[in-house]
């Protein structure tokens, strides 16, 4: 764990050294203030607000970025505060042809109360006239080994006033784990589960306060796509339930 923090910190390092060398970085900090913390349709929060604030600075197709959940009063005895997950993705993008985007990267998730995670993925986004249709495939390579297949919908509105728009998105996961422990199959627990997992609709205002900082209020729907998604869904997350919606508000500043 130490080893690969202190390759992506210096990763960091050299990739802001070398924006303010050669050009100016583009660098966004950004703080969500949800009402609940859903990650692949599993519920990691429960009666509790979550605070996820994230830095990414991007170079030339480059970007690095650290995430972090603050959970406002955690599911344990007495419940308290609690800082459980801090993520370092590290990616690279590049337009292959003028609707088309690919990208490569990783994802170290170090977690307060389970072995951290380690994921590489690579993906495509196609940018049609109308809609916006991407693909992403995660690898899980360490703790807890699987694919997660997740596809993607959207579309950005403009609204003829003050430059705001609106964001609507969905997604569909397909989860194949090689880890019957973590994500066992609900009819047969001798086996990892394999079939699609969720779905996840979401709508997001994004209102320009000044022409850096952006103020975008959201809603989110997460749902299990199958009956056995449904029970292993339930089976993990701190609710014990299914489908949740759950929303709040993003404040985004641009450097």
């Amino acid at each position: 764990m130490k080893k690969i923090l202190i390759l992506f910190e210096a990763l960091l390092i050299l990739v802001v050294l070398n924006c303010y060398v050669f050009a100016g970085p583009a660098i966004e900090l950004s703080v969500d203030v949800l009402s609940q913390y859903i990650w692949r349709g599993y519920a990691l929060s429960h009666n509790s607000a979550v605070v996820q604030p994230s830095l990414t600075i991007a170079y030339k197709g480059f970007s690095a970025n650290i995430w972090g959940n603050y959970d406002t009063d955690e599911d344990k005895p007495g419940g308290e505060s609690e800082w459980n997950e801090t993520d370092y993705t590290l990616s690279y993008g590049y337009q292959l042809f003028s609707f088309l985007d690919v990208n490569v990267g990783t994802i170290y998730y170090e977690l307060d109360e389970a072995k951290d995670s380690f994921e590489i993925f690579s993906g495509f986004s196609l940018n049609l006239k109308y809609l916006d249709i991407g693909f992403n495939a995660y690898r899980e390579v360490s703790h807890y080994p699987g694919w997660w297949l997740q596809f993607n919908i959207s579309k950005s509105i403009d609204i003829p006033y003050h430059g705001m728009s609106l964001d609507i998105g969905t997604s569909f996961i397909y989860q194949n784990s090689d880890d019957k422990g973590t994500y066992p199959d609900p009819d047969d627990p001798n086996k990892a589960f394999d079939g699609w997992q969720s779905g996840n609709i979401s709508l997001v205002m994004n209102i320009p306060i000044t022409e850096k900082f952006i103020v975008s209020p959201k809603i989110m729907y997460s749902f299990p796509l199958s009956g056995d998604a449904s029970d292993e869904i339930k089976m993990l997350s701190w609710e014990r339930d299914d489908n949740f919606i759950y929303g709040g508000i993003c404040f985004k500043y641009s450097f």
